[in-house]
């Protein structure tokens, strides 16, 4: 789907977009509603009454675990309400604190980016509704893939429409609206790994689409040859062709299903997007051993086409889909919202442990040639078939292996970081984490590429136990070699290892300044009050030379 085109032409484009429009357009910091009294009611008691409407008719199905995502269309209410209905009814008795809605531009194109508005309201019939700012701004960070362009929402439907059912359904939220344009492969990777970070059971998505827009009137006629009930059961077919990838989150499946048929589902850089960020933090999830095989679900709660009523397919036809997506016992998400992601185990929060918690076993010399073999072993095999899975009948694991504990896998190569993933929870048995945090290391450190085969060879792994992290009361107890670090402040936590200041020279100041870097905090932000600061030790080991 992506083509390079012209690059000099891109950038001219984009700069023009924003040199012509910004200054009047985001003049008053408030999104004025452009589709109401067209898509749906501008009337404040006849639009309540419509969602309503639309809503009671809908049925709230009983789909497992924590709710968060929705694929919704974005047509005129007449056509899309009750499939809009039933995407919205699941939302009945739930609490978020932001939305996220990924939407798309039916006016402007060819921007390469995602554009984002640093507006205070979204001012609708319904009432204002507060922008998440410090999201828009953390976004807005990262000006390789975002930027704020307002001509692109200024009369954008796809995102104006899902917002009075927000209100119809949630009490208070804040809301970010993103609108996708056509990404690279590695700039929908990069944007979904910004995304997955704010993944939370204080967050839902939304992706705005309509199904394939069929018919003489769309240009778009592949079942020409067909007729009547067999033209409409073809229609079908096609648009569950598409619902399928979604639910079954296949990023990858939807792009080949987009290429194949020139399918004409207008929101799908938003799908895109929304399908690589749910399989993003599906994977982190399974690496952490949180929630297990299948744990982040997709679920199609209703389907219908515009044509579906009065059987007239052949000249206009759009289709609805609603599908929820579910993650089972979701926490709060720990990483940074802000910079690069921290190398800490992404569904476990650090807090303070209890003093009488033991320190992990301290491993003798065998257990931890056994732990860097096994490492060694599955990084060889991981890069050659990522399904490989080691034979543990072939490694002495004893009583210490088997015990829990927090611990954290490092890649380096020629002497500089090549990935490095961790536990800072116990949650699986120690020679379990070294298989899972080896895997995460090489193949999900966002930092980095995933490691190539060829490359091994020259990789070098180095493991550390990690004891259980302790809250921090007095910093003149740190001592450099000894502790390691993590520091939470709000949404904000960063973790460096022992190891880290003695390979810098650090001194202790010097590594407070750090660990607050390392989490996108000022560096004398671990004076404040709210500022945790957590110490804990490490047994480490490394491969010899």
């Amino acid at each position: 789907m992506y083509r390079k085109g012209n690059i000099l032409v891109r950038v001219i484009l984009v700069g023009l977009i924003i040199l012509c429009f910004t200054v009047a357009l985001a003049s008053d910091n408030v999104h004025r509603c452009a589709g109401a009294g067209f898509w749906f009611p501008a009337d404040r008691k006849e639009l309540a009454d419509t969602v309503d409407g639309y809503l009671k008719g809908a049925t709230k199905k009983d789909i497992p675990g924590n709710l968060i995502a929705l694929i919704s269309p974005h047509a005129g209410y007449t056509y899309s309400g009750p499939i809009m209905g039933a995407a919205y009814r699941q939302l009945e008795g739930r609490k978020y604190k932001r939305v996220i809605i990924l939407a798309l531009s039916h006016s402007y194109g060819g921007f390469g980016k995602i554009s984002v508005l640093p507006v205070d309201i979204y001012q609708m019939p319904l009432g204002d509704v507060p922008v998440d700012k410090k999201v828009v701004e953390e976004l807005l960070g990262h000006k390789d893939i975002f930027v704020s362009i307002p001509v692109v929402h200024a009369q954008e439907h796809s995102d104006e429409n899902q917002i009075p059912f927000l209100q119809r359904t949630l009490k208070e939220f804040k809301v970010v609206s993103l609108i996708v344009d056509q990404l690279s492969p590695d700039e929908m990777k990069r944007a979904a790994d910004i995304l997955a970070t704010y993944l939370d059971t204080d967050t839902l998505f939304i992706a705005s689409t309509d199904l394939n827009h069929y018919g003489s009137l769309y240009h778009y006629e592949p079942f020409a040859n067909l007729k009547g009930k067999a033209l409409a059961d073809k229609i079908h077919q096609h648009d569950r062709e598409a619902l399928k990838y979604m639910t079954n989150i296949d990023p990858e499946g939807f792009l080949n299903y987009i290429r194949q048929t020139g399918s004409t589902v207008c929101g799908r850089n938003p799908v895109e997007l929304l399908l690589s960020v749910l399989k993003k933090k599906s994977e982190i999830r399974r690496s952490s051993n949180v929630g297990g095989k299948g744990d982040v679900q997709g679920h199609l709660l209703d389907y219908c086409t515009s044509a579906d009523k009065d059987g007239v397919y052949a000249l206009r036809t759009c289709g609805y889909g609603a599908v929820a997506f579910t993650a089972s016992s979701m926490k709060a998400s720990p990483v940074s919202r802000k910079g690069e992601v921290k190398k800490m185990d992404k569904e476990t929060t650090p807090t303070e442990v209890q003093e009488g918690e033991p320190d992990p076993p301290i491993l003798n010399e065998a257990e931890q040639k056994t732990l860097l073999r096994l490492a060694r072993d599955v990084l060889q095999g991981i890069t050659k078939d990522r399904s490989y899975q080691p034979d543990y009948s072939k490694y002495d694991l004893t009583p210490h292996l088997k015990e829990k504990s927090r611990l954290f896998v490092t890649l380096t190569k020629g002497g500089d970081l090549r990935g490095c993933i961790g536990h800072v929870q116990a949650i699986v048995p120690i020679y379990e984490g070294v298989v899972e945090n080896t895997f995460s290391a090489a193949f999900r450190d966002p930092r980095f590429p995933p490691v190539r085969a060829d490359e091994v060879p020259d990789i070098k792994i180095e493991i550390s136990i990690n004891t259980p992290q302790r809250l921090l009361k007095d910093v003149n107890k740190i001592v450099i070699g000894k502790h390691g670090l993590i520091i939470e402040k709000g949404w904000n936590r960063g973790l460096l290892l022992p190891q880290v200041p003695v390979e810098w020279k650090w001194n202790r100041d010097e590594f407070l300044k750090h660990i607050c870097l390392k989490a996108g905090l000022p560096t004398d932000a671990w004076k404040d009050k709210d500022t945790k600061l957590y110490s804990f030790s490490s047994q480490v080991f490394h491969e010899k030379e």
